[in-house]
């Protein structure tokens, strides 16, 4: 992870506390017909410290493509931003010499991904096991929990920044607008600003 990014990061997990979410996959059933390039998934995610279990299915070219969709139909209605970020790179890696047999076929897989927002910024996430699948699962959730906390602490913090107006903080107004600034770079937040006005009266 970028040092950008990662206190970017902190900031968000900052803003958050306890309201940080973390998201978890814990099993995935796949469809896929090779020749006709269609996949759908259908998985179980769970958030930390929570037992209960959500279903997401989605449908899309292949594994990471039906995914995505499929996360972002199930969250992009409450984090508008999803729908403004985009894949620019996807890679994989083995590492043979972590090997234990002696086809190969058990190396340690590392997998990465790049996502770019509306603004041309860049964000990568990284995931390494023992299963290429379970990493790329891990890389897409990594992404879309990213931006969906940002947008989260986007709404908190403009929230802050109402309440020291209507209460004359013009310091803690300017302070909380600087941070707002900041967390502005990881994606478009106009829908999500548009849509606190509103439930605000403004």
């Amino acid at each position: 992870m970028r040092t950008e990014q990662r206190v970017l990061e902190n900031m968000v997990r900052d803003v958050l506390g306890e309201e940080y979410r973390e998201f978890e996959v814990t099993r995935y059933v796949l469809t896929e017909d090779v020749r006709e390039q269609s996949a759908t998934i259908v998985c179980q995610i769970r958030q930390t410290g929570s037992d209960a279990k959500h279903a997401v299915e989605g449908k899309g070219v292949g594994m990471i493509d039906a995914l995505f969709k499929g996360l972002k139909m199930a969250l992009s209605q409450d984090y508008p931003s999803l729908d403004h970020i985009h894949f620019v790179d996807f890679r994989i890696d083995g590492d043979f010499k972590s090997s234990k047999s002696d086809d190969g076929s058990d190396a340690l897989g590392s997998v990465r991904l790049v996502v770019q927002n509306s603004s041309g910024r860049t964000f990568d996430f990284e995931s390494e096991s023992l299963s290429i699948s379970a990493s790329s699962v891990d890389v897409v959730v990594s992404a879309v929990e990213h931006f969906v906390n940002a947008e989260h602490a986007v709404a908190k913090v403009y929230g802050w920044i109402q309440d020291a107006k209507r209460r004359h903080r013009t310091d803690l107004a300017e302070t909380y607008t600087h941070r707002l600034a900041s967390l502005v770079q990881n994606s478009s937040y106009s829908e999500s600003i548009e849509r606190l006005k509103a439930s605000l009266g403004m």
